[in-house]
């Protein structure tokens, strides 16, 4: 029985398209509790009714399904579910009593894995999703460029070759110690960070396990000592991190972060260019709430999705491609204007000297990284029309948006409470100056807060926050200090320094080196290592450049979002698997990645003149 239901579900479009009453036949002969256990099954038999314009039996089928949850939903908030889909189809709307329905089923089933999952109200459908997510990530990217040779993805040579090079690297430099410009004990610490950076290329291990290799390799070998080594675990950055991931866990989880959204998209017209602006503004507005990109992808994906059958237009299609690419700017492209608009800027921050790090606070940052930003949204969003034009009129209707806005009801005591905290948070971070109290403090007391309000409870604590990526930044934020100690930063300025140097008088030509640097290293790295291995590598030459070293941190960060083939993206994989690719066409979404490429090296030149009157550029 589990088969059929995965093989139904593997080949449901197909099947729908040409053989519904198949499917209905199918998913009818399994028992009903197994049907009613599956919310993709239950929506499958639904899919299948309505495309035998069988609308009425598709209602009672959704309705049925949410009775058998009325423990988690309620009965009054279930009886207001019925009477207000029986108010839709009595109107003469089927389409959107349906919709609703399947919008409250959706919540329903995310209320029912709350409730048995010990707090955790982020729900088993979007921990799956994320989890997704991870796993496809683990062969992302330097297995995938050896696959290519190896003649599939998962070609276990692709691990066993990544392992044997860096245990084999590492072998040679600590042991035979070859004459590379730099003294024994240096190039026994270089073979320590080899190793760990073939190990994190090729996914050998987890990336925190792997940090915690390179830290206990310096500790155990007595070439550093523990305080240093395992600093990152006592600084600011980490400390601010932690804050905001718990924020960002009570927004999610309390659903107010979707409900901003769809506030956001409903003040828009719902015209086609139109919700692609607000959807833009959307993104980069939520970017600085939630510095997951996994989070918002997961939880926007599926309102993209909804809107763009909400505007009449088929799933996957042109049109729903534009939707989530202009979202898209805001989910990941943007990261880098907030300080807090994704960890990936968060562990460049804290590879900054303290004095940087004090001048560009969250505030600073933010007026800082504006007018590039700008820049490269007006391209996109402008590309995104032109390439995006749907391929039929859309039908103009806010009620998608109303229902799911009377599905979440007014805002909850955890939501007020989340709100508050949020508006204090970066009340906090904006008048610094003022009070003279850490960025990293005011975070730690917002998730202070959280916790003692109940908003983040101890199963939501647990999970919803990524302590993987902490330990990781904990075990690797002494990198640049050991590098320095090492003398390793110099040897490594003195690789790159011919390639970038020569352009110092010239600064639209240096940062256009620079990006299309981190344009080739991000072939082969995530961007997350991307950012880490050249703002340690890069860094030093800043002086030589007359920058502040925070534009080259900007630079490296906005060059490393730009992505030329899918494997390179994994929060495009999981806005696909959680929309079961009915959001976009891979086919459609690669028409703009030529555009961000550009967008970043034109909006990096246009900044020079104001990073000069804000004096970063000498």
């Amino acid at each position: 029985m589990a088969n059929a239901s995965r093989l139904l579900s593997a080949h449901k479009d197909q099947l729908l398209a040409d053989l519904p009453l198949l499917v209905k036949n199918s998913v009818s002969a399994i028992p009903a509790e197994i049907v009613h256990q599956d919310v993709a099954l239950v929506l499958l038999q639904v899919d299948a009714l309505c495309a035998l314009n069988d609308q009425a039996a598709a209602l009672r089928c959704l309705k049925d399904a949410l009775t058998r949850r009325a423990v988690a939903i309620g009965a009054a908030t279930l009886a207001r579910y019925f009477a207000d889909a029986d108010r839709m189809a009595g109107a003469g709307e089927p389409r959107q009593a349906l919709t609703y329905l399947r919008n409250a089923l959706s919540l329903a089933a995310q209320q029912e894995n709350a409730q048995s999952s010990t707090g955790d109200s982020d729900g088993a459908a979007l921990r799956s999703a994320m989890s997704a997510s991870k796993r496809d990530a683990t062969t992302l990217p330097g297995r995938k460029w050896f696959a290519a040779f190896t003649g599939g993805e998962n070609f276990p040579l692709g691990t066993w070759f990544g392992a044997a090079l860096g245990i084999g690297l590492w072998g040679y430099l600590w042991f035979f110690t070859p004459a590379i410009g730099l003294s024994p004990n240096a190039t026994k610490q270089l073979a320590i960070l080899l190793f760990t950076l073939i190990f994190w290329v090729f996914r050998i291990l987890p990336d925190y396990g792997v940090a915690l290799i390179f830290a206990l390799g310096f500790i155990i070998s007595g070439m550093a000592k523990p305080e240093v080594v395992l600093g990152g675990f006592a600084s600011t950055t980490w400390f601010m991190t932690l804050g905001v991931l718990g924020l960002g866990a009570a927004i999610t989880s309390t659903g107010l972060f979707y409900r901003f959204s769809l506030q956001l998209v409903r003040y828009f017209p719902l015209k086609y260019n139109w919700q692609i602006f607000a959807l833009g503004i959307m993104g980069i507005v939520v970017m600085a709430l939630i510095p997951q990109q996994s989070a918002r992808t997961a939880i926007i994906s599926q309102m993209l999705l909804n809107l763009s059958e909400s505007l009449g237009y088929k799933n996957p299609s042109r049109a729903s491609t534009g939707l989530f690419v202009a979202s898209f700017l805001g989910l990941g492209q943007l990261g880098f204007l907030f300080l807090t608009g994704s960890t990936t800027s968060l562990i460049a921050w804290g590879l900054l000297a303290p004095e940087v790090r004090a001048q560009f606070t969250w505030g600073y940052w933010f007026v800082a990284a504006l007018p590039p930003t700008l820049i490269v949204t007006a391209i996109i969003v402008g590309a995104t029309m032109w390439l995006y034009q749907p391929e039929s009129q859309s039908q103009v209707s806010y009620k998608m948006v109303q229902t799911q806005l009377e599905i979440l009801g007014p805002l909850s005591k955890y939501e007020w409470i989340t709100l508050a905290v949020l508006c204090a948070t970066v009340t906090g971070w904006l008048t610094g100056s003022m009070h003279k109290i850490d960025g990293a403090w005011v975070s730690l007391l917002a998730i202070c807060v959280l916790i003692n309000t109940g908003v983040l409870g101890f199963g939501m604590l647990k999970k919803s926050i990524d302590w993987e990526m902490l330990i990781y930044m904990g075990a690797t934020l002494s990198i640049p200090a050991l590098l320095t100690e090492a003398k390793i930063d110099q040897w490594l300025v003195s690789l790159l320094a011919p390639l970038v140097v020569p352009f110092k008088s010239t600064p639209a030509l240096a940062f256009i080196v620079i990006a299309l640097i981190t344009y080739l290293v991000k072939l082969a790295f995530t961007s997350f290592l991307t950012v880490v291995t050249l703002a340690i590598a890069l860094l030093p030459l800043a002086a030589d450049l007359q920058i502040n070293p925070w534009i080259m941190i900007m630079i490296v960060l906005m060059a490393s979002e730009v992505w030329f083939f899918q494997f390179q993206v994994d929060w495009h994989t999981l806005a696909f698997a959680t929309t079961e690719g009915r959001g976009f066409r891979y086919s459609d979404m690669n028409r703009i990645h030529l555009f961000y490429a550009a967008a970043y090296l034109i909006a990096l030149v246009a900044a020079i003149p104001y990073w000069r009157y804000l004096g970063l550029i000498g």
